[in-house]
């Protein structure tokens, strides 16, 4: 119980500092981008870290989502407790979308991707 509030913190704490972190400046631009590398290297570090870390930790209870909606295709069944903080994470989402848009569209896709893609299907076999 306490490793998935641990995660849910983990998960919303990391996009909301990484946005934060984020340069304000077009980045889009070369010269732009070559400014904030070399004057603040380790902010633009920081936030890409903390970035992945939340992608990750919402990926997991993605996972945890899909495994226990559907059970009998999964190696791994799930359990309630995984499913309500599943839907906390999902629940979660919602001021990240309405203070950061952007980032959190972009954070909720890979998650979503990777959270997919981790769930580990099992294949039946045609006999």
């Amino acid at each position: 119980m306490y490793i998935r509030v641990l995660l849910l913190v983990t998960a919303y704490g990391g996009v909301v500092a990484a946005a934060s972190l984020f340069p304000r400046s077009p980045i889009w631009e070369l010269s732009a981008f070559i400014g904030e590398v070399m004057f603040s290297p380790f902010k633009l570090l920081a936030a890409c870290l903390l970035f992945i870390a939340g992608f990750l930790a919402y990926s997991s209870f993605v996972r945890d989502l899909i495994s226990s909606c559907i059970p009998h295709y999964t190696k791994r069944p799930g359990k309630r407790a995984k499913r309500v903080f599943a839907c906390a994470a999902l629940g979660s989402f919602v001021p990240l979308l309405l203070t950061q848009g952007l980032i959190a569209c972009f954070a909720l896709f890979l998650a979503l991707w990777y959270g997919i893609m981790d769930v580990g299907f099992m294949r039946k076999r045609w006999k």
